[in-house]
């Protein structure tokens, strides 16, 4: 009776999840005002309004330059510019179906000669939304110098400097894909200009790039009848917050004796106020630097010639203040070119090349970016601290592939996941199985631990040498009851980069939409109040988490099942009590966590449970038949037992280190029921 109300119980939860679940979906579109992030209303939280992606034509954005004077001084060098006349290339209308032949757009701003924004057409800004997503826009009220993507920031001409991040630029010309700007620069005493000109471009979706490089181009024209040494000061890409889970990283790319070695550092490590740092070593030649989302890209890297780049003298990193309350780290990457000569007459060039587009295997592992020196590839996976140690490329490579198998069977990335679990739980029964029963037969030591006890009494030294050769005596190591637990770490571990790296989970829902998970790489969120969100130490509250709350409560479950040896010590004592608190609070580490790392732990708990279940029944039975004198074996037929049935000789049997340790196991366990199994009947 008690079970056919708990399934009530649990099939009248499902449903009230179910309905609230389209309730929000229907007020969502209703009201999509009380869903947004607050992050998501700052010029560059995570990505700028639909309204300021560039259309397809060269046509006038909505953010303009401020127009500049003809004739500027800046110090001892006079810089012209021209009227503000922006410049938009590429496709920017969403394109789910990449039918368009450029998949993203920019938008070029004279102003520094920057970019106002970057669209990447092809995918969503947020879930069940038709708007692309967009980034790269400036930052709002911090350094305009710093707060604009790839601008111009200065120019230094034989030791004089100008700045020019606040020069209108002039159009020279414009087209779907390229547009180039100018700016003349006047030394003193007349003499005729520098003229410093600027062109991007961009590729169609079927060149090697995937379309998702930008060249920029710079050209540096001498009429000043002398000979010039030029320096050129660039801002890089901006920080991306898509999320407000996102943790922005700054990655460097260098050369390690032809190979790509890849650093990063999260962007919150930065603090304002600090001098910049320099991203370049001399023992690993930087390749390219930028900075990285969960699931987009934008890097940056100069010409490279037999592995040298080539124009490029340092990369240099610092913060800008933050001024975002939901806690977006905005920073600043400055290039700066080397010493550029540039005879009289004459001209000299200095090339770049930006990625902007998604963190994507199938892009980013292609022949072109996977190749030395981009190997960009390197970036779906970036490990450290702990985690470094923790885990294993080849795992997280392996669950990867694991992952799209199932999903191209299944058809649903949630139901590949729990597969995924499925398999592992397989593979890891035969260790858990023996562990359990190691863990009830340490049960059935507790008299004698006891006694070991009140022998000993407080010496510790003593008691502990007491209690590890009593463990030696039964052949019983403690470290197996946490095995399982250890060799599924690094698997969560894995999986948790894997959704990281995994672009195809971004947006992706649970049971093909029919749940309220509409999103496997973000918490799941049945109820979400983000302008009302609560702070709690560690834990940013802003919705409702199923999945992290059914974790508590399998977990609280789990504790109470799952038998625990008898403590010999007071601190071991202490350390099982830790470890119940510690399960508890596990979910709330991972309450903001992604659903898809949720889902897979808590169906990995729950197989758990019914695996021990079944474990302590198998155990339940072998102890009632040994006590009614019966012990039943079923197996197969042995090696030798089908040479006696063929006439043949049977032969030595090879004895590995794994039939030892049986031999071994089966001693311990006919010691133990000699011991305990009369006090038992």
């Amino acid at each position: 009776m008690d079970n056919k109300r708990l399934v009530i119980v649990i099939v009248l939860s499902m449903v009230v999840v179910l309905v609230w679940s389209y309730i929000n979906i229907l007020l969502q579109r209703l009201h999509p005002e009380w869903y947004e992030h607050p992050s998501q209303q700052t010029s560059q939280g995570t990505t700028a309004p639909a309204g300021s992606a560039p259309s397809s034509a060269p046509a006038q954005p909505v953010m303009v330059a401020a127009s500049q004077p003809a004739t500027a001084p800046r110090g001892q060098l006079r810089v012209a510019g021209g009227d503000p006349m922006p410049a938009a290339l590429g496709h920017s209308a969403f394109d789910p179906k990449g039918r368009a032949q450029y998949p993203l757009a920019l938008t070029i701003d004279p102003r520094g000669a920057a970019i106002s924004s970057v669209t990447l057409n092809r995918f969503r800004r947020v879930v069940n939304s038709d708007d692309p997503y967009v980034f790269q826009t400036p930052y709002g009220g911090l350094d305009p110098s710093a707060s604009a993507a790839m601008a111009v920031r200065s120019i230094t001409v034989n030791g004089m400097s100008a700045s020019l991040w606040d020069v209108t630029w002039r159009r020279e010309e414009a087209s779907a894909s390229s547009a180039r700007y100018a700016v003349d620069v006047y030394l003193p005493g007349g003499a005729g200009p520098l003229t410093v000109i600027r062109e991007f471009r961009i590729r169609p979706a079927s060149d090697r790039t995937a379309g998702y490089e930008v060249a920029v181009h710079h050209r540096l024209e001498n009429r000043t009848g002398q000979p010039l040494s030029v320096k050129l000061t660039l801002n890089g890409p901006l920080t991306m917050n898509e999320s407000a889970q996102d943790v922005p990283e700054i990655v460097v790319g260098h050369n390690r004796d032809g190979s790509v070695s890849v650093e990063h550092t999260r962007a919150s490590s930065y603090e304002p106020g600090k001098p910049p740092a320099s991203l370049d070593d001399k023992d690993k030649p930087l390749l390219w630097a930028g900075v990285t989302s969960a699931y987009f890209l934008a890097l940056v890297r100069p010409e490279v010639r037999d592995g040298r780049r080539v124009g490029l003298a340092d990369v240099t990193v610092r913060a800008l203040a933050a001024h975002a309350p939901s806690g977006e780290h905005f920073i600043s990457l400055t290039f700066e070119s080397t010493e550029l000569p540039v005879p009289a007459a004459a001209s000299a060039t200095f090339d770049l090349e930006a990625y902007f587009g998604p963190r994507q295997r199938k892009i980013v592992g292609n022949e072109h970016f996977g190749a030395f020196p981009l190997a960009y590839n390197r970036t779906l996976v970036l490990t450290g601290g702990l985690c470094a140690f923790c885990t294993f490329q080849w795992l997280i490579d392996v669950l990867v592939w694991m992952l799209s198998i199932f999903h191209f069977a299944l058809r649903d990335w949630g139901l590949a996941i729990i597969a995924l679990v499925i398999i592992v739980r397989l593979l890891l029964h035969p260790v858990s199985k023996k562990s359990q029963v190691s863990m009830h037969k340490m049960s059935k030591m507790a008299p004698e631990i006891e006694r070991i006890k009140k022998k000993y009494g407080d010496n510790k030294e003593e008691l502990n040498k007491a209690m590890m050769e009593f463990y030696k005596q039964q052949g019983f190591t403690p470290v197996l009851g946490c095995l399982p637990m250890l060799l599924q770490m690094p698997i969560w571990i894995a999986l948790w980069t894997s959704l990281q790296s995994t672009f195809e989970l971004r947006h992706a829902s649970f049971l093909w939409g029919l749940t309220w998970i509409n999103d496997l790489s973000q918490p799941d969120r049945l109820i979400y109040f983000p302008k009302h969100a609560i702070s709690l130490l560690f834990l940013h509250v802003d919705a409702l988490n199923v999945l992290p709350i059914m974790m508590g409560v399998v977990f609280w479950l789990q504790q109470k099942m799952t038998p625990q040896p008898a403590a010999a010590t007071p601190e071991q004592q202490q350390q099982q009590k830790m470890m119940q608190w510690m399960s508890l609070l596990f979910p709330l580490l991972l309450y903001s966590g992604p659903s898809g790392l949720n889902l897979y732990i808590l169906t990995s708990t729950l197989l758990g449970i019914w695996e021990s279940k079944r474990v302590r029944d198998h155990i339940k039975r072998q102890e009632e038949l040994e006590r009614g004198g019966r012990i039943i074996v079923d197996a197969p037929p042995t090696r030798v037992a089908k040479q006696l049935a063929k006439g043949e000789e049977p032969k030595p049997e090879r004895r590995g280190w794994w039939a030892r340790l049986m031999d071994r196991v089966a001693e311990v366990q006919k010691r133990l029921e000699k011991q305990y199994g009369k006090g038992r009947k």
